[in-house]
């Protein structure tokens, strides 16, 4: 694969990854709407984990979302490295994003859920939030 088939799958991974990260702020806010109608005195206990278990789902479909987006990037970034090595010459885009801050080439591929601290900590709020409307007592 050379260098246009590189930074062309990672443009299609980048778009593919917008349309998702869409949906999972679209469904995020149906969750939090859900957390939001059950917080009453007047909701059952089925309730309240029926929506904590939609919301912990989204939260995972987040994490995945977001996980993907950085491998996508991981692997574009070893292809175009090892490209490179092979002794074929980069493009000014390519070498500027081996250059870049995502340019970094990791050793090992692999897909961690974890591998990127801002969306681990973006998510650990969004759950603490989610959680707490639901769970937390209603002050009168």
């Amino acid at each position: 694969m050379d260098q246009y088939q590189t930074l062309s799958l990672l443009n299609l991974a980048m778009i593919q990854n917008g349309i998702f990260s869409l949906g999972v702020f679209f469904i995020l806010w149906v969750a939090l709407r859900m957390a939001v109608q059950v917080r009453g005195e007047s909701s059952t206990v089925l309730a309240k984990v029926l929506t904590t278990l939609f919301g912990l789902m989204v939260v995972l479909f987040g994490l995945q979302v977001f996980a993907n987006r950085a491998y996508s990037i991981a692997t574009s970034a070893k292809s175009l490295a090892t490209i490179k090595a092979s002794g074929q010459a980069l493009s000014t885009q390519a070498e500027s994003f081996l250059a870049g801050p995502y340019g970094s080439v990791p050793t090992e591929l692999q897909f961690s859920l974890f591998s990127q601290t801002s969306s681990v900590a973006w998510w650990a709020v969004v759950t603490v939030i989610l959680l707490g409307t639901i769970w937390m007592p209603v002050k009168k």
